[in-house]
C-alpha cells in the first residue's frame, strides 16, 4: 500500500487542484493531510472534498512548522504499516498514474530505495519574478535519472524502509528539513533515482521579490540548527550554494539561458540577493 503524507497551510484557493489530482489515481492509497493551523477554509474545503473518500484522513494541528505537520502525517501512516511513502505539498498536481508508475518502477528495481519527483513549474501571475520563480525551479528538469553529488532535490517517493533508514525529516531543523533524509540516504550508499517518467505540476503561485527574500531571511535564520544537527552540515550548505550547483551548468539549461537571457539575468540577481542574505544569517550572526 502507498501512503500519502501532504502537509497545508493557508492553501484554500489551490488545495482543490491537488486533492482532485490525488482522487483521480487508480492505485490503492492511503492519505494523510496535516494542516499546520490554516486561518483560512483549508481544512473544510478538504473534508468537503473527501468526505466521501475513506483513503484520506486530514488531522488539523495548531500553527507551529511545516516539518512538524509533515512528521505527523508520516508518523501516522507508519502506524499503518504502508509500504511506500510519497511526500507531498499542497501545491502539487499529480500527473495520470504517477503512483502507479513509481510503484512499478521500485518493484522492477529493487535496489533503488526512493525517487526524486520532477516538478514542473507554473504560475498563474505573469509578475516578472513569479515567471523567474517557474523558471528557476524548472532549470532542475534535466533528461537523466542520475542526481548529481550536490542535488538539493528531496527524494519523495520511498519504500518505507529505505526512509527509515535516512534517519527521517527532523521537524526540528525547519530549514531544507525535507532535502536531509535524501543527502543522508546517499552517503550510506544508498540509490535513488530522479523519476524521468512521470512528475508533478508545481503551483509557484504569484511571486514578489521582497516576499521571497523575507522568506528566505527566515529559513537561513533558523539554518544553523540544522547545520548543527547533520555531520558536516555547513560543508554540505556550501557545496549546495546557489551558484555551486552543477545542475545549473547542464547543456539543456545553457540552452535555455540564450534563449531567456531576460529570465536568466533574474535568477543570477535573485541568487546574488540570497546569498548576501545567507552570508549575513550564516556567517555574521553565528560570529556575534
Amino acid at each position: 500500500m502507498i501512503g500519502i503524507a501532504m502537509s497545508t497551510y493557508q492553501n484554500e484557493a489551490i488545495i482543490e487542484e491537488t486533492i482532485r489530482s490525488l482522487q483521480a489515481q487508480a492505485s490503492p492509497f492511503r492519505c494523510i493531510i496535516a494542516d499546520d493551523g490554516s486561518t483560512d477554509q483549508t481544512v473544510e474545503t478538504i473534508r468537503r472534498l473527501t468526505q466521501h473518500d475513506e483513503r484520506f484522513e486530514v488531522i488539523a494541528l495548531p500553527h507551529g512548522e511545516r516539518g512538524i505537520a509533515r512528521k505527523t502525517a508520516i508518523d501516522r501512516l507508519k502506524a499503518l504499516d504502508v509500504d511506500y511513502l510519497y511526500i507531498i505539498d499542497s501545491d502539487m498536481v499529480l500527473s495520470d498514474d504517477l503512483l502507479k508508475s513509481c510503484l512499478l518502477y521500485l518493484e522492477a528495481h529493487p535496489d533503488i530505495g526512493a525517487l526524486v519527483i520532477p516538478e514542473q513549474a507554473y504560475s498563474d501571475h505573469s509578475n516578472f519574478f513569479s515567471q523567474v520563480k517557474v523558471f528557476e525551479r524548472n532549470l532542475f528538469n534535466i533528461p537523466t535519472d542520475q542526481l548529481d553529488a550536490n542535488s538539493i532535490e528531496a527524494a519523495r517517493f520511498w519504500r518505507l524502509d529505505a526512509y527509515v533508514t535516512s534517519g527521517e525529516i527532523d521537524p526540528t531543523q525547519i530549514s531544507f528539513e525535507e532535502t536531509q533524509p535524501t543527502i543522508r540516504y546517499l552517503e550510506q550508499g544508498g540509490q535513488i533515482r530522479r523519476a524521468t517518467f512521470t512528475f508533478v505540476r508545481h503551483n509557484e503561485k504569484q511571486v514578489e521579490l521582497t516576499d521571497l527574500l523575507q522568506k528566505k531571511r527566515y529559513y537561513f535564520d533558523v539554518m544553523p540548527t540544522t547545520l548543527q544537527n547533520e555531520d558536516g552540515g555547513l560543508a554540505k550548505a556550501l557545496q549546495r550554494w546557489y551558484f555551486f550547483r552543477p545542475v545549473l551548468y547542464h547543456k539543456t539549461n545553457l540552452k535555455k539561458y540564450v534563449r531567456h537571457p531576460l529570465l536568466a539575468a533574474g535568477v543570477i540577481y535573485m541568487y546574488i540577493r540570497l546569498s548576501f542574505i545567507g552570508v549575513e544569517s550564516l556567517v555574521f550572526k553565528r560570529v556575534s
